[in-house]
C-alpha cells in the first residue's frame, strides 16, 4: 500500500496579493486567452509557474521566479510538516457541489508495484515537459488528483473534523467562479493515528497521470545522481486525496468529433450492434446544446451529422461490436461508453485505429457547446455525445489492471493550482 506523509509546503503570503488573484487551473486545461487573463490578474499568479510562455528557457525562468518570490516574501515555506485539508465549492448542471480532499505527499512508485493505480493511458509529450520543469525547479507546482476507497470512513471523518474545528487558513475564488478553502494542519502523532487506516487502502489516479508519472521519473533521475533516503521528499508526489464516496466526485463525459463525413452505408457497417432512432430537434439554435444533452440516456450515445443536419440516438442491441476489440478484456471494460463508441462505431465507419487516435484524427471536448462549434467549422464532420464513465467503473477497472483509453474521463472541476507547492528538498 502507498506511504503518505505531511510535507513542508510553500504557500503564498499576503504580500503576493489576494488568493483569488493567484489561483489558476492546471496546465492542461488552460487556453491562451485564459492564460493571458490569469497573468493580468496578478504578476505573481501561479500560471506564470505552471504554464510559463516561451521555449526551452522557460524552465529556468520559472525556477528563477520561485526563488525571487521566496526572497521577496511573496512565498514562504511552512516551518513544520503539514497536511492540507482542501475544499472546493462549485456548480454543475445548475446544482451546487462540495468536494473535499487531503493534500499530502504520497510515495511515487511505478505502476507495476500496484500501490497507486492508473485508470487510463497517457501521452508522452506532456511528461517530457513536466519533467523538464520539475528538474529545473525541484518543486511540484500542482497536486495529483487521487481517490482512496476509504472503506472505514477515516479520511472523510478526519477532513470533516478539521473543517468543523475552525475557519480556513486560506480562501479564494478562482477565475471560473469556484470557491477554494484550505486548512493547514500540523501533523503530530495524534493526526497520524487518526488517518493511519488509510495506509491499508489502495489509491487511484483520478486526474494527473502525467504528473504522477513525472514524479516517478524525477525520483529515478535524482536517485541516479545521489542516494535518496526512504523518507526523502524527492520520493513523493504531492496529491489531493478524495474519498471514493465523496458526493463532489463529478465525472463529465468527453465527447468525440470526427472531421470526416460518414460513409453512406454507415447503418450497414454497424450491423446489429445498435438500435438506431432518428431524433428530430424541436428547439432553435440557442437551445440546441441543452436539447442534445437531454437526449443522452443511460446506455445510449448521440450521433450528430451522420446524415447532414440529422441527429440519431444509438442504443446497444446485443450484437457484438464490429471493431477489433482487444482479447482478454472484461465485459465491463468493453461496455464503457468510450470503448463502445471506439469499437462499435469509429472503427467500423472510418477504420479508425489506436494509431489514428494517437495521431489526432479524433477531437475531444466535454462541452456540448464546443461540439456544436466544431460542427459549425466542419460542416461535413460528425460528432458523438457519450455518457460519463462512473466512479465505480474507474475503481473496478483499475483494480483489474484494465486501463481505459486516453480521454475517457474528465473529473470536474480541476484542482486549483497555487494553494500549496511541494519542494522536493529537506
Amino acid at each position: 500500500m502507498p506511504q503518505f506523509r505531511p510535507f513542508r509546503g510553500i504557500r503564498y503570503t499576503p504580500r503576493a496579493g489576494a488568493l483569488s488573484e493567484l489561483l489558476s487551473p492546471p496546465y492542461d486545461v488552460i487556453n491562451p486567452a485564459q492564460q493571458q487573463a490569469l497573468e493580468d490578474q496578478n504578476a505573481k499568479n501561479s500560471v506564470r509557474l505552471e504554464l510559463a510562455s516561451g521555449g526551452e528557457e522557460r524552465y529556468e525562468r520559472v525556477a528563477g521566479l520561485l526563488q525571487q518570490w521566496l526572497a521577496e516574501g511573496a512565498l514562504a515555506r511552512d516551518e513544520t510538516p503539514m497536511f492540507y485539508v482542501y475544499e472546493q465549492r462549485f456548480r454543475e448542471g445548475g446544482h451546487p457541489f462540495v468536494r473535499k480532499a487531503l493534500i499530502a505527499a504520497v510515495e511515487a512508485q511505478p505502476w507495476e508495484e500496484g500501490a497507486v493505480k492508473p485508470h487510463e493511458y497517457t501521452m508522452s509529450g506532456p511528461k517530457v515537459d513536466r519533467l523538464k520543469l520539475l528538474q529545473a525547479t525541484s518543486v511540484q507546482l500542482s497536486p495529483v488528483f487521487m481517490i482512496a476507497r476509504d472503506r472505514a470512513g477515516t479520511l472523510a471523518a478526519f477532513i470533516d473534523s478539521v473543517m468543523n474545528s475552525r475557519e480556513p487558513d486560506m480562501s479564494g475564488t478562482s477565475i471560473d467562479g469556484e470557491e477554494h478553502r484550505v486548512w493547514a494542519v500540523e501533523a503530530g502523532s495524534y493526526e497520524m493515528r487518526q488517518i493511519a487506516p488509510l495506509l491499508a487502502e489502495s489509491f487511484y489516479i483520478a486526474d494527473g497521470h502525467h504528473r504522477y508519472e513525472t514524479a516517478v521519473n524525477y525520483r529515478d533521475w535524482r536517485a541516479s545522481n545521489e542516494t535518496l533516503a526512504p523518507s526523502h521528499p524527492a520520493r513523493f508526489a504531492m496529491a489531493a486525496i478524495v474519498a471514493a464516496s465523496d458526493p463532489g466526485l463529478v465525472i463529465r463525459p468527453i465527447h468525440r468529433m470526427v472531421p470526416k463525413a460518414a460513409p453512406p452505408d454507415w447503418q450497414a457497417r454497424i450491423g446489429d450492434t445498435f438500435e438506431v432512432d432518428h431524433i428530430k430537434l424541436v428547439g432553435g439554435d440557442r437551445e440546441r446544446a441543452a436539447e442534445l444533452s437531454l437526449l443522452l440516456e443511460p446506455g445510449t450515445l448521440v450521433a450528430i451529422n451522420l446524415e447532414p443536419g440529422q441527429v440519431h440516438r444509438f442504443r446497444r442491441a446485443g450484437g457484438a461490436l464490429r471493431g477489433a476489440v482487444p482479447s482478454g478484456m472484461s465485459e465491463e471494460w468493453i461496455g464503457i461508453s468510450p470503448n463502445v463508441l471506439r469499437y462499435g462505431v469509429l472503427e467500423p465507419l472510418w477504420g479508425i485505429s489506436d494509431d489514428d487516435l494517437r495521431a489526432g484524427v479524433v477531437s475531444y471536448s466535454h462541452d456540448v457547446k464546443e461540439v456544436i462549434e466544431f460542427l459549425d467549422e466542419h460542416p461535413h464532420g460528425v460528432a458523438f455525445l457519450i455518457n460519463p464513465v462512473s466512479i465505480e467503473s474507474v475503481v473496478s477497472l483499475a483494480d483489474k489492471g484494465e486501463r481505459m483509453p486516453q480521454k475517457s474521463t474528465f473529473f470536474h472541476p480541476k484542482l486549483g493550482t497555487g494553494l500549496v507547492f511541494n519542494p522536493l528538498s529537506d
